[in-house]
C-alpha cells in the first residue's frame, strides 16, 4: 500500500473515531451514561456497529478517551502556569474558563454534559494525588495514620473541585483573583494539617 493510501486510511480513521467521540458527547446530553448503547452511537455517528467495534471496545472506552483528554487539557494548562501565586493562579484559572467554554475541546465538550460530574470525580483523584505527594509524610507514617492523612487530602481535594466546576460552569460568582485566593489558602490550610497531624504523630511515637 503506498504512502498516500496509508495517508487515505488513516484519515478515515480519524473521521470515524471523531464521529464516534462527537455521538457519544451528543448522546450524554440527553441520555443517562449507563443507558448509552453502541447502537445508538453507531445511528448517530451515521455508522453501523461493526465499524464501532473497529475503533472501540465498548461505549465507555470512548467516554474514557474523551476523559483522559480533558484531563491532558486541564492538566497542560495547570502545569504551564504558576498555581503558587494568586496571579499566577488567577491566570490559569481564567485559561480554564475559556477551555470550558470552548465545545472544540474535550474538557469543553464534557462541560455541558451531565457527564461533567464523572469528569470532577478525576479531577478530584488528579488533585488528591497531587495534594498527597506535596505533603511528604504518607510514606512515613503508620498505616492507620496514613490512611487518616489520606482522608484529610481526599476532603480537601474534594472542596477544592466543587468550588473550582461550580466557578467553571457559572454556578458561583467570583473573580479569578478571589478563587484563587481561597483556593491557595484550601491547599495551605490542607498541607499544613497534614503536617501538623505527621508532627503530632511522630511526637506520640518518641
Amino acid at each position: 500500500m503506498g504512502a498516500r493510501a496509508v495517508g487515505h486510511v488513516d484519515l478515515r480513521v480519524k473521521r470515524s473515531q471523531a464521529a464516534i467521540r462527537r455521538a457519544v458527547i451528543s448522546l450524554l446530553s440527553d441520555t443517562p451514561t449507563q443507558d448509552i448503547t453502541v447502537k445508538d452511537v453507531a445511528d448517530r455517528a451515521l455508522i453501523n456497529k461493526k465499524t464501532f467495534y473497529a475503533h472501540y471496545p465498548s461505549v465507555r472506552a470512548v467516554l474514557q478517551e474523551i476523559e483522559n483528554d480533558a484531563v491532558s487539557e486541564v492538566s497542560g494548562i495547570v502545569e504551564s502556569g504558576d498555581v503558587s501565586t494568586t496571579d499566577g493562579l488567577s491566570q490559569v484559572l481564567s485559561q480554564l474558563k475559556s477551555l470550558a467554554s470552548d465545545g472544540a475541546t474535550a474538557f469543553g465538550a464534557l462541560a455541558h454534559t451531565p457527564a461533567r460530574t464523572l469528569l470532577s470525580e478525576r479531577l478530584r483523584r488528579e488533585l488528591s494525588r497531587r495534594l498527597g505527594g506535596l505533603s511528604s509524610v504518607s510514606t512515613q507514617l503508620s498505616a492507620s495514620f496514613s490512611s487518616r492523612v489520606s482522608c484529610a487530602v481526599d476532603f480537601a481535594a474534594g472542596g477544592i473541585v466543587s468550588l473550582l466546576a461550580s466557578w467553571l460552569f457559572g454556578e458561583r460568582t467570583m473573580s479569578e483573583q478571589e478563587l484563587s485566593q481561597t483556593v491557595i489558602q484550601s491547599v495551605r490550610s490542607c498541607l499544613g494539617a497534614v503536617r501538623s497531624m505527621a508532627t503530632a504523630s511522630a511526637g506520640d511515637a518518641s
